[in-house]
């Protein structure tokens, strides 16, 4: 399975334009964009999401799990869960929406990437840009080796850090990291051959907040 964290400052930039791209004022810290379990088809014990599910939860969720796209954060959860979560019924880990949220949450906790940037004194900026290599040697005593780094390109040609997305084992233990299908999506592999950025947020300029 795949954990992934992702960049407020940077998500935008990728977003198609059929969705609004709104960041709350509260946006400066990484978030979750999934907990994605994998090669766990034929147990789909679906059932739907009630907000009653989440009543322990929506504060912690609110805050590291919010939307910034034209759907409320509920709405959100909703699609997640729908299209990984309701599919994870044979890990039992997290065969219920209180255990995959609650999952995801621990996850987030675990691997802290603010903290680890915070030590290592990389801060978003529209001018400095860092070497791959920086990133990950902060990040590995943090995620382990089975992680990714994961960029986009903006129309200036910047290649500027947007996701960060850690393989798992089904009990949640380090796993080999999984192939995507990068042809259909818009993060790709940071490279090591170009610089990359870290952006800072943008409530006013979501989808270009380093003009």
């Amino acid at each position: 399975m795949s954990f992934v964290q992702m960049w407020p400052g940077t998500f935008c930039i990728a977003l198609g334009r059929r969705f609004e791209c709104v960041l709350p004022k509260d946006a400066n810290n990484w978030t979750i964009h999934g907990l994605w379990p994998s090669n766990i088809m034929g147990c789909c014990p679906y059932r739907y999401l009630f907000p009653s599910d989440l009543v322990d939860l929506t504060s912690e969720l609110n805050e590291h799990w919010p939307s910034f796209i034209n759907l409320s954060n509920f709405q959100f959860w909703d699609k997640e869960w729908q299209k990984h979560g309701s599919c994870a019924g044979c890990v039992e880990a997290l065969s219920s929406p209180d255990k995959y949220f609650r999952a995801a949450l621990f996850l987030r906790t675990k691997y802290n990437i603010d903290s680890a940037f915070q030590r290592a004194a990389i801060i978003p900026s529209c001018i400095q840009s860092y070497q791959l290599s920086t990133f990950m040697t902060v990040l590995r005593p943090v995620l382990g080796d089975q992680y990714e780094l994961q960029c986009v390109t903006d129309v200036q040609g910047r290649q500027i850090l947007v996701q960060i997305k850690v393989s798992l084992h089904s009990n949640f233990s380090s796993s080999c990291i999984e192939d995507s299908d990068y042809n259909i999506s818009p993060y790709k592999p940071c490279t090591s051959e170009r610089m990359v950025f870290y952006f800072p947020t943008s409530q006013k300029f979501p989808r270009n907040p380093c003009p």
